[in-house]
């Protein structure tokens, strides 16, 4: 009798459900209230904190609007100068329990500044580019991304300006542990990525939940917005049920609604998507009614599992990858009584390119101290975005410019920049020997000009890849090495205005340099000679 009052409509129990506090000590749960000056505790119990000690950069103010039927009052921080760093730190350890973390952004423009102009921008994760917030079609806007913790102490979340785009602001920034293992099933295509969030649906359910239902403060979704969209209650559900399979640990709450269609076979939803890419997908199921149904589940048309089977009082999840889809149908086909789903998550996969050495990035940092100036030198050298001065091939350093500051000298530190192609020092006030860059096994462009060199030193023997030595305008004297002569690829050789006494005839023999280089620079040559 249950069953056929079971067949007559829809499952829908919104019921509250009892969960524990979850720690907020240190990094486990961090709330930020952006341009906010005094800490509080909201509604939910949860702890917020003023953001001024996780940036250094911006303007605070607040905004009072109306969204839906409730008046609001939210602090932002603005970024008006688009060339200063817009980076929060967000703290992770390195001994924490999680894997994973959720990431929560909130931005609100709300015509803060009296100018009628909402900013567009793009925001950036750790290495990672993650999304663009437009402001213009959305305000307020909330972006939320799944990022993989690793062995750093602190995880990079920064704003940056478009051209034209106006000036970034934001209101809060949220940071939420996950369980260890949860997000990562069914992913081993797809090593290395973020996950920024799509879908969230609490199936069945027409009220949105979130913390302290749900202990990891995920922000689970109204269905009613989503098509099919006409649910009913009425049924007794089993409250208990085993939830020990499913690692992203869905709060009980959220399993106690389904979507079952009755007097159908095919259950359906159309999820629109941002853009054309690659998407994670969890479909949850727990068996909450006295039925074992089974059915087929299909992504845009194509069978991704067949006859899945939802027993009584047992939770599951069916992790799934899709690569190049614009568009999500997910349709489930009965095979034995009616196919439910009790909730789905769907997240766009972002990559997460690859960060540069560590012993790059720190020679890097000892050569900025060296020159007394802060260059902005933060995070990783060449993503989301190079540092200036600083040129990349994907994660690798290959250009260093540093002309017109005052260096003195050419540290050891230099030495550690193995994979430099290019390095201008040109009008650093070098003085003395050459030196420190014999490991450079790849340098092609080496410019030393417009300093005070007096020596060769002893290594550019050693840069075998040399193709353009610029050495003009120093006080270089005595004969030219010899040993030039041995770089093989060596095409441009400028010494103009220095001190040389004369240049071994070695120089010019063709098997070293080629008839195009004594051609080009024979006129040069001879002029030292003459000196």
């Amino acid at each position: 009798m249950a069953f056929k009052f079971f067949l007559l409509g829809f499952i829908l129990l919104c019921s509250l459900w009892a969960v524990g506090f979850c720690n907020q000590d240190g990094f486990d749960f961090l709330s930020l209230s952006c341009g906010g000056t005094t800490d509080y505790v909201d509604a939910s119990n949860i702890s917020w904190v003023s953001d001024g000690a996780y940036i250094s950069s911006g303007e605070s103010t607040s905004i009072d609007y109306i969204e839906g039927t409730s008046s609001s009052n939210s602090p932002l921080r603005f970024f008006p100068d688009d060339k200063s760093p817009k980076c929060y730190k967000l703290p992770v350890k390195k001994n924490m329990s999680s894997s994973m973390v959720l990431v929560r952004a909130r931005f609100v423009y709300k015509n803060y500044d009296r100018l009628g102009k909402p900013p567009v921008f793009s925001v950036s994760l750790g290495t990672a580019f993650t999304s663009t917030v437009d402001l213009t079609s959305n305000d307020p806007w909330t972006e939320e991304f799944l990022w993989p913790v690793n062995y750093k102490d602190s995880l990079s979340f920064c704003l940056h300006s478009v051209p034209h785009g106006g000036s970034p602001v934001i209101s809060s920034l949220e940071v939420r542990p996950f369980p260890r293992g949860a997000y990562h099933a069914g992913m081993e295509d797809f090593p290395n990525k973020s996950l920024r969030k799509a879908y969230r649906i609490n199936s069945g359910c027409n009220e949105s939940l979130r913390y302290p239902l749900d202990p990891y403060d995920r922000i689970w979704d109204a269905d009613q917005s989503y098509t099919p969209f006409h649910v009913s209650s009425g049924f007794d559900v089993l409250l208990g049920f085993n939830l020990s399979a499913v690692t992203e640990s869905p709060p009980p709450a959220v399993l106690q609604t389904a979507r079952i269609l009755a007097r159908t076979d095919v259950l359906t939803y159309n999820l629109p998507l941002d853009a054309l890419g690659d998407y994670y997908i969890i479909l949850y199921f727990a068996g909450i009614v006295p039925t074992s149904p089974s059915f087929d589940v299909l992504v845009n048309g194509d069978v991704v599992r067949s006859d899945y089977h939802v027993k009584m009082s047992e939770a599951s999840a069916l992790h799934l990858t899709q690569k190049g889809i614009e568009n999500l149908n997910i349709t489930l086909k009965s095979i034995s009584f009616y196919p439910q789903i009790n909730a789905i998550e769907v997240y766009e996969i972002v990559d997460i390119p690859l960060e540069a050495s560590s012993t790059t990035v720190s020679a890097l940092q000892v050569i900025q101290e060296s020159t007394g100036l802060d260059l902005g030198w933060e995070d990783d050298p060449c993503s989301p975005t190079m540092w200036e001065h600083i040129g990349c091939e994907g994660s690798i350093v290959t250009s260093l410019e540093l002309s017109d500051i005052n260096l003195r000298s050419i540290s050891p530190t230099f030495g550690d920049l193995l994979d430099l192609k290019t390095l201008d020092l040109h009008n650093t006030s070098l003085a003395g020997e050459i030196q420190n860059l014999g490991s450079l096994q790849h340098l092609e462009k080496l410019n030393l000009s417009f300093n005070q060199l007096t020596s060769f030193g002893s290594e550019l023997e050693n840069l075998v890849s040399l193709q353009v030595l610029d050495l003009q305008n120093n006080s270089l004297d005595g004969i030219v090495p010899d040993d030039l002569g041995d770089l093989e690829d060596l095409h441009l050789l400028n010494l103009e205005n220095n001190k040389l006494q004369g240049i071994p005839p070695t120089i010019f023999e063709q098997r070293k340099f080629g008839s195009q280089y004594i051609r080009e620079s024979l006129p040069v040559l001879l002029h030292l000679v003459m000196q």
